[in-house]
């Protein structure tokens, strides 16, 4: 058996219970560079809180390690303190999250280590992301640090985040109503199908 993707499967099924998704559709994105100390976690979620205007709370499950559920408002992640780097888990395909939050946090946590401790990139140069499939198989690859999350300022992210969740909130909205019509098409194939067979004349018998 092997134990560290049973580990990553429990991690993704709590994960899913807090965010709202299935364990194959969580994506764990790790930034893998050393911690000194768990402050720096700490201080990070107060600058969230007051300069970008994120909410954050604790979470509890098999996340390996202390972890908190970071919310702009409509969209939400999972933010994991490790003393190896930091933890992000979210909903793959989440346009709020890969537009907005996502890359918001990254730039925040680059920012904030550069004018706190002076570390302006990921010490390796490299994010791993991992996820599991509807199987439960374990699915890893490392992206270097040339994806996007570059240096500036994360409160410059704002207008970007608030149209993607637009973006995200129009897309629920047509998906319900794609819902909505196939409901409604089943139904009236249904009962069009009844008609029919009331319709159908009887055979005939032989004499």
């Amino acid at each position: 058996m092997d134990n560290r993707a049973e580990t990553f499967r429990r991690k993704f099924k709590d994960a899913g219970k807090c965010l709202g998704a299935l364990p194959h559709e969580i994506v764990s994105m790790k930034v893998r560079e050393t911690v000194t100390s768990y402050s720096e976690y700490h201080e990070f979620l107060r600058a969230l809180e007051h300069q970008a205007g994120m909410r954050s709370s604790p979470v509890s499950g098999d996340l390996q390690g202390k972890s908190y559920l970071i919310s702009d408002g409509s969209s939400k992640i999972i933010f994991v303190e490790h003393e190896s780097g930091l933890e992000i888990l979210y909903i793959a395909g989440s346009i709020a999250s890969l537009v907005g939050l996502v890359p918001m946090v990254l730039q925040g946590w680059r920012a904030f280590r550069g004018r706190h401790h002076g570390r302006h990139d990921f010490e390796n140069g490299s994010i791993e992301i991992r996820h599991v499939d509807e199987k439960g198989k374990l699915l890893e690859r490392h992206v270097h640090d040339d994806i996007g999350f570059g240096s500036s300022p994360f409160v410059i992210n704002a207008a970007l985040a608030s149209a993607a969740r637009i973006a995200e909130e129009d897309l629920s909205r047509l998906r319900q109503e794609i819902a909505s019509l196939t409901h409604r098409v089943e139904m009236l194939e249904k009962e069009a199908n009844g008609a029919a067979r009331l319709r159908k004349p009887a055979a005939r018998k032989k004499k």
